[in-house]
């Protein structure tokens, strides 16, 4: 099993724990006080979910919008351009994230990583969870047709 590696970032409610791999099955963990683990299978086309073990049910549309359904909660990651993106519960706002181009790096599994994430005021530690796992798992932005094509012909001849 490979040893998992640990990034810690400021959340509303303190340290937020995240604790990846990079092969050969990616997977990252989120962690916090008070707040619900989840773990996510990273992919900005077919990521997975689940809060405390349970599966969480997922869907993506053609703009590349991601949604999380938890309860009675419904999670949306939205993105507004490359590199940044709207978090919503229930159509609300709560985050803004920004992600950086590494993100977009060939080779790199997580897309999410590195992206900062700004919480509105009225969180709980729930959605900061959930949130901070989706666009940990998803990224922060969504990359047009003309850097997607790029970088698979990157990806395909190296």
């Amino acid at each position: 099993m490979p040893k998992l590696r640990q990034r810690v970032v400021n959340g509303p409610f303190g340290p937020i724990r995240i604790s990846h791999d990079r092969r050969p099955s990616v997977i990252a963990r989120v962690q916090g006080a008070g707040m619900p683990t989840v773990t996510v299978v990273p992919d900005r086309e077919h990521g997975a979910m689940n809060i405390n073990g349970q599966n969480v049910p997922m869907s993506r549309t053609r703009n590349r919008t991601r949604t999380a359904v938890v309860g009675d909660r419904s999670y949306e990651l939205r993105a507004t351009s490359l590199r940044r993106a709207e978090l919503r519960r229930n159509g609300a706002l709560i985050a803004h994230a920004r992600g950086s181009f590494r993100s977009y790096s060939p080779g790199n599994t997580i897309p999410g990583l590195d992206a900062r994430i700004t919480w509105s005021q009225g969180v709980d530690p729930t959605d900061v969870a959930v949130g901070q796992a989706m666009v940990i798992g998803f990224g922060a932005g969504a990359p047009g047709a003309v850097l997607r094509t790029v970088f698979f012909w990157v990806d395909n001849l190296t």
